[in-house]
Formats: structure tokens, C-alpha cells, sequence
């Protein structure tokens, strides 16, 4: 039981630091705008952060790749509990739930920075000049050094 508090702790806690951001600023369709909070809320189930993203795919791939690993887990440990004394079967068990681990938190990471960049590829920078010999920075023409001052 102290065990699983100490994951609802680590979990309430990284939420807490991960949703203080700043509010959005300017003439924003609010309908289209991803909250990296709710984000973050949504991919405790694996996949989820990412169906709220809209990048199916890519829940596709989490929740699959994490229910794949989830049953060798359940498969290991069967193997486990037949034969206790066997460190293979005991070491197999754990990579999976490693395995498990690393994709839970990779899928949390995922829809975070989804939600944080979901208008990274909306704007484009004004008043882009094309780079000739005209306004190109050149170095200063220097003659020889005197240093006899």
C-alpha cells in the first residue's frame, strides 16, 4: 500500500510542475487550442494524451506497444509463479514491467510536448530577405597591425 502512494505522490506532483505555464496570449481559436494539462490528465491511459492531440497513430502505437508488453507480463509471470527459484523466469518478468514503465512514461512525455507545440507549425516568419552579395555581413578591411604603440 505504501508503495502505490508514494506513485500517486510522484504522479499528482509531476502534474502539479508540468501544468504551470503561462496563459496563451492574443486572438487564438479557443476551439483548436491543446491544453498540455489536460493533455497530461488524458495519457495516464496509454494513448490517451495522443487521441486528445488527434495523432491517432500515434495512440495506436503507445496504447498497442503497451498492452503487447502487458500481456508478456501476465504471461512471464505465470512462467514465474510455476517455478520460483528460476532467475531467468524472474529477470524476464521484470523486463517487461520495465519495459512497460518506459513506454507509459514515454507516451506521457509524448502528449506533453504535443500540446505544447500544437501551433509550432502555424506562423511564418515575416519579411524574410534572400541572403546576396549586396546584403551579406562582410569582414572589415583591415591593413597591416602596428603595434609598435
Amino acid at each position: 500500500m505504501n508503495q502505490s502512494l508514494k506513485q500517486i505522490i510522484l504522479i499528482v506532483f509531476t502534474f502539479g510542475i508540468l501544468n504551470g505555464q503561462s496563459q496563451i496570449e492574443g486572438n487564438v481559436d479557443s476551439s483548436s487550442v491543446k491544453s498540455p494539462g489536460k493533455a497530461l490528465l488524458f495519457s495516464v491511459i496509454p494513448g490517451g494524451g495522443q487521441l486528445y492531440n488527434r495523432h491517432p497513430l500515434k495512440a495506436i502505437l503507445f496504447a498497442g506497444a503497451f498492452a503487447y508488453y502487458g500481456y508478456g507480463y501476465s504471461i512471464a509471470q505465470q512462467d514465474y509463479q510455476a517455478d520460483l527459484s528460476s532467475e531467468s523466469l524472474h529477470r524476464t518478468r521484470n523486463d517487461k514491467v520495465w519495459m512497460m514503465s518506459l513506454i507509459w512514461t514515454l507516451n506521457i512525455i509524448d502528449a506533453y510536448v504535443d500540446a505544447q507545440l500544437w501551433d509550432f507549425g502555424k506562423y511564418e516568419i515575416e519579411d524574410q530577405q534572400e541572403i546576396t552579395d549586396e546584403n551579406m555581413i562582410k569582414p572589415k578591411e583591415a591593413g597591416p597591425i602596428d603595434d609598435t604603440e
